[in-house]
């Protein structure tokens, strides 16, 4: 039996568990890869207000690309995810959202459809993506996104090539598992194996940063961590109030 990780900590971007080495930290500027197929589209109707609106929802199965996702304190991590990829309520020049979870309160952490992720397109973006599924031009999908996932402070000064082990933060106290957001900054699909040529729809990547030398550096990472974590948060404000 599972029991519930307690002595969390988080301050200054920095988590603490106990009987865990070392702490963890929110690199937003090193991007989570998933990779999906089984792509199927799902119609639907859902009944709002005034009058009915369309539901329709793309579910597939993703998996991570040079990096593994765990949850923080907790054995296993994710092979195969649950993907739903839904359109945003009202039209606007929305950027992509990834949301990221775990379905119940997860008793069970070893079992891989136990995780889930949803991604939030444009409407017109989803609309192309549900045409091309429909000529059988979208059989596999790739995506990009910086998340507010938790990484071991070591991770970041990882060798070129090293996989990333993205993890699900803890709540303090009750030790569960927290669901995990971001934003997409890279989308590709194809009827094969990805082409490498992603649709940018943010900012160039980032480059590798290289680890702060001073004390000045090291304010500037704090304060460029704060600065996209409130863009993140933002973000899915503006998504919520769309829900609504």
């Amino acid at each position: 039996m599972n029991q519930a990780v307690r002595g969390v900590s988080i301050a200054d971007g920095r988590m603490t568990v106990d009987g865990i080495a070392g702490t963890f930290i929110q690199a937003v500027d090193r991007l989570l890869t998933l990779e999906a197929d089984g792509l199927v589209l799902v119609h639907g109707h859902a009944w709002r207000g005034s009058g009915r609106q369309d539901a329709s929802r793309i579910e597939g199965r993703a998996r991570p690309r040079e990096a593994s996702l765990h949850r923080a304190g907790y054995p296993g991590d994710a092979h195969d995810i649950a993907l739903t990829i839904r359109p945003f309520p009202s039209e606007g020049a929305h950027a992509p959202l990834l949301r990221l979870g775990l379905a119940g309160d997860a008793a069970e952490p070893g079992l891989d459809q136990r995780y889930l992720a949803e991604l939030f397109l444009p409407q017109p973006l989803f609309a192309e993506l549900r045409r091309d599924l429909a000529a059988g031009e979208a059989l596999r999908l790739s995506l990009s996104a910086a998340t507010n996932l938790w990484l071991r402070e070591a991770e970041p000064d990882a060798l070129p090539g090293r996989p990333l082990a993205f993890h699900f933060g803890l709540e303090p106290g009750s030790g569960r598992s927290t669901s995990g957001h971001g934003r997409v900054g890279s989308l590709e699909w194809s009827h094969a194996l990805p082409a490498g040529e992603a649709m940018s729809l943010a900012a160039p990547a980032l480059a590798e940063d290289e680890p702060p030398e001073d004390a000045v550096a090291e304010q500037l990472r704090r304060i460029n961590w704060s600065v996209k974590q409130v863009l993140i948060v933002l973000a899915f404000l503006m998504l919520i109030i769309a829900l609504k």
